[in-house]
């Protein structure tokens, strides 16, 4: 049991629970707009997550000299790189979207060795190279029918999207990469996490008083999408980025953010699901890349 890679199957579990944000976010971000459903999850998250810290006393966990890296981390990870994914996800849909996204690991994994001094061995940059390589064979040929349900549709310029898509990926490497010292020095997930997500909760209230279109909700909340928004934040901001944090505290960066980025191939089978349109053979086998990848990666822990 104490071989198990408990890193690996975190970052697996916040891909899963990505996953089902990106779908449940989708129409959130066409209703509120990308700014302001940012906003409202990420206030939600951030008072949920401070709840649970205080109550389990975990701030003392956080060293003193930590604020500045977890304000950075904050700052490019969240207010910049989650506000740029809710856009991309309203431009290019949540598929699109979650192969864009998916770049964050080799981006991470540079950054990792280069600021942070992380080699990968042979068989670990393999498995990285054999996920990457399904995440995106997976999502190029992951439909059959294109365009024919809102979850497909492009808005605007695709080039825009994938621009805006890039930069969130950039985002959440950079994010994670802040942070990773962080956890080395001692801090506690949950409460990095509340920092992190609290700061940024701070930081978008503020930007809902600039006197810019973009900056406010476009339409008044309704019962279903407070739930959506709720069920999004809870997701993705307190389990699935808590499960990232504590993935990167235990496990090398590019490994950990290359797992967490196989949410493309897991997105399959739900869009499958709720568009009734199957998936093409590239689909399937860009799931089997995935799988052989992290097997790789597993054999190796």
């Amino acid at each position: 049991m104490s071989n198990l890679p408990i890193a690996e199957l975190a970052a697996l579990a916040a891909a899963v629970c990505w996953t089902f944000t990106a779908i449940l976010a989708a129409p959130g971000v066409h209703h509120f707009g990308a700014v302001a459903f940012n906003r409202y999850r990420v206030v939600f998250a951030g008072t949920v997550l401070i709840v649970i810290t205080s109550i389990m006393g975990l701030w003392s966990s956080v060293p003193n000299n930590a604020m500045l890296a977890l304000i950075g981390s904050s700052l490019v990870g969240i207010v910049i790189g989650d506000t740029a994914l809710m856009q991309a996800l309203k431009r290019i849909g949540p598929r699109r979207n979650s192969v864009l996204f998916a770049t964050s690991a080799p981006m991470a994994a540079g950054m990792g060795f280069i600021w942070l001094g992380e080699t990968l061995s042979t068989n670990l940059l393999i498995g990285c190279g054999l996920i990457l390589l399904g995440v995106v064979n997976a999502v190029w040929w992951g439909r059959k029918n294109e365009g024919q349900h809102r979850l497909e549709k492009v808005s605007g310029h695709l080039g825009w999207g994938i621009l805006i898509g890039l930069t969130a990926a950039f985002g959440q490497a950079a994010g994670a990469v802040l942070a990773k010292p962080v956890l080395l020095a001692g801090a506690d997930p949950i409460a990095a996490s509340a920092i992190r997500v609290g700061f940024a909760a701070v930081v978008l209230l503020l930007v809902r008083a600039l006197p810019f279109a973009w900056a406010k909700a476009n339409a008044a909340p309704t019962p279903a999408f407070v739930w959506r928004t709720m069920s999004s934040a809870t997701l993705g901001l307190v389990l699935g980025m808590t499960l990232l944090v504590y993935a990167l505290g235990r496990g090398e960066v590019g490994i950990v953010m290359t797992l967490s980025a196989i949410t493309p191939v897991i997105i399959l089978p739900v869009v499958w699901f709720i568009t009734g349109q199957r998936p093409s053979r590239g689909a399937w086998l860009g799931a089997a890349l995935v799988v052989v990848g992290s097997s790789v990666i597993f054999l190796n822990s």
